[in-house]
């Protein structure tokens, strides 16, 4: 029974989140999406992090901070230190391409909640891969009557030459 709530819980967060999406994409669509922007940011990224952990214990300091409470402002202030113009992003509701439209997603994101934190627990590094997991407590008025909801969940990124995500 506990696993069918889970299920019930995760598709309502789906569907409001994915409600703030104009995009309505398949799977494949969403697999295609990613792999070409890993085939249009394999050049562009930093190609190892095993000579060079400091930069990227600072790209995971400026990630920990802009995740850490999310709100508008804090998008506002921050999307362009963290994303380079060119970003792509894809949180499996959502595909933004560029800052300006990870910047508008997030505020958008941001508008429907009544907090949202991400907390990075750890991370490692393959070459270019950068891999981060993470919890995030979320609460809206929609969801769960307005009590905390946290998630476990990782990501995949890249890392351009001047520390911003790709």
């Amino acid at each position: 029974m506990r696993s069918l709530a889970l299920i019930l819980l995760y598709s309502f967060v789906f569907l409001m989140f994915s409600s703030c999406s104009s995009q309505k994409l398949t799977q494949q669509q969403k697999f295609e999406a990613y792999s070409e922007a890993l085939m249009a940011t394999k050049g562009r990224a930093v190609s190892d992090f095993q000579s060079q952990p400091e930069k990227l214990s600072a790209v995971i300091s400026r990630l920990k901070k802009y995740y850490d409470t999310i709100t508008i402002d804090s998008v506002r202030t921050m999307t362009k230190d963290v994303y380079a113009e060119n970003a792509y992003l894809c949180d499996t509701l959502h595909i933004a391409k560029g800052a300006d439209e990870i910047e508008a997603y997030f505020v958008k994101t941001a508008e429907r909640v009544n907090s949202m934190r991400v907390k990075i627990l750890d991370y490692t590094a393959s070459g270019p891969e950068v891999y981060a997991r993470w919890t995030m407590s979320i609460s809206s008025d929609e969801l769960a009557d307005g009590k905390p909801v946290t998630t476990y969940g990782m990501s995949h990124f890249r890392v351009d030459t001047e520390g911003k995500v790709i």
